[in-house]
């Protein structure tokens, strides 16, 4: 059996499905834009958060390159944005609640300034903003503060003891912060502790383990204000796939899900650069299921390994949701599903797949690239017309 070209047949058909799912380059024209006007507002003259050196940048899976369309008609793009407070302020100075509130103020002037119509809607760790350009979007923004030094330290201690590299620990402990949460018990606070976050050193991870580049370029890179979309390592491309099969089986169970930072973190951790896509979607699903059996409560963050993204399995307030065997069961219908595309996969288990798991539908054009022949004819309904009854007597 040739495998490279078994190999090659599963990269075109995880392809094709790739295709229809990533966002349209207008998509992430758009997100752009829409970052450099936010950014411009909140560092003009006159703006309340000029004092405090402010800088906006993206994270989130449009930061990754891993964002997709969406499975709902009518749902919206979501835009993640850090709003990083760079100096002038600190915990001593400023409670959480406070400068929550300096930046709920800048946004709802741009929100007037703009005419959006859509209110300011305060969340629990940022503002949300909905807007409609071409496509219709919503803006969440989180304010945070740069983490000391002390704070800054004790991460590249973790990362490094978890093994990663010294170049990449140092530089995604530099870009942690600490963040405002309405449910910290401090919130209002001065002087206490405030809940970390770290998405931009997330994004240096996240690189470090897409490219082979070397660690000093590496760790003097910056992070951009949106990803490179054009060209993608199969480590997005995976991600991208997951995430749609999973968007599709919990439809209409949203808040349900597995979170996209748990499979962006497993499908990080195993790639490896140089493998092909279906070859990186094998390892994902096998790493993944070796999750699933070993029975696990425990995910934790690469940038803060004190932290545990599948925290809210065990949360009581979360036990309605059922979130642990919501996973086991999407790995196991994802390795299903995935691995039936990835075998020799007749025209019509590709089509079933593509419809039934991903919600995608593959035009003929497509299918006959990949090497389909024509869907078989449908054979034609005879119709055998009735014989004419004889009248009845009382039809004369």
């Amino acid at each position: 059996m040739d495998t490279s070209a078994t190999t090659t047949a599963a990269d075109a058909r995880l392809a094709a499905l790739l295709e229809e799912v990533d966002l349209p380059e207008r998509a992430y024209e758009l997100a752009e834009n829409r970052y450099e006007d936010l950014a411009e507002w909140i560092g003009r003259p006159g703006s309340a958060l000029a004092p405090y050196d402010s800088h906006i940048f993206v994270q989130g899976s449009f930061a990754l390159g891993t964002a997709i369309r969406p499975v709902n008609d009518g749902e919206e793009y979501d835009l993640d944005f850090t709003c990083k407070l760079r100096r002038g302020i600190s915990r001593d100075t400023q409670s959480q609640a406070q400068v929550k509130a300096v930046l709920g103020g800048e946004l709802e002037a741009y929100r007037v300034a703009r005419q959006i119509q859509k209110r300011l809607d305060e969340k629990r760790r940022c503002w949300r903003l909905g807007y409609r350009d071409d496509m219709p979007f919503h803006m969440d923004v989180v304010p945070g503060i740069r983490a000391d030094e002390l704070r800054r330290r004790e991460l590249r201690e973790l990362m490094e003891q978890k093994g990663v590299e010294g170049p990449i620990a140092q530089e995604a402990a530099r870009r942690a912060l600490w963040i405002t949460d309405i449910r910290n018990p401090a919130y209002r606070a001065l002087g206490a502790a405030w809940p970390s976050s770290n998405p931009g050193g997330y994004q240096l991870w996240f690189r470090s383990r897409m490219r082979a580049l070397e660690k000093r370029m590496l760790a003097e890179a910056q992070v951009d204000p949106v990803p490179v979309y054009r060209s993608k390592s199969p480590l997005q491309q995976v991600v991208q796939l997951l995430k749609r099969h999973r968007d599709k089986m919990f439809k209409d169970l949203v808040d349900a899900k597995p979170a996209s930072i748990i499979l962006t973190t497993v499908a990080g951790h195993v790639y490896q650069v140089g493998d092909s896509l279906s070859q990186t979607m094998r390892r994902v699903l096998d790493e993944l299921e070796r999750i699933r059996v070993s029975d696990t409560d425990k995910i934790l963050n690469p940038v803060n390994p004190a932290e545990n993204f599948a925290d809210r399995w065990g949360w009581q307030d979360c036990a309605h949701l059922q979130l642990k065997k919501n996973f086991h069961d999407w790995v196991r219908q994802a390795n299903s599903d995935f691995t039936k595309v990835m075998s020799d996969a007749s025209r019509q288990r590709m089509v079933e797949v593509a419809e039934d798991a991903l919600a995608v539908k593959l035009s003929d054009d497509t299918l006959r690239r990949l090497g389909y022949g024509a869907a078989p004819a449908q054979a034609p309904v005879r119709v055998v017309a009735a014989a004419e009854a004889p009248p009845r007597p009382w039809a004369r």
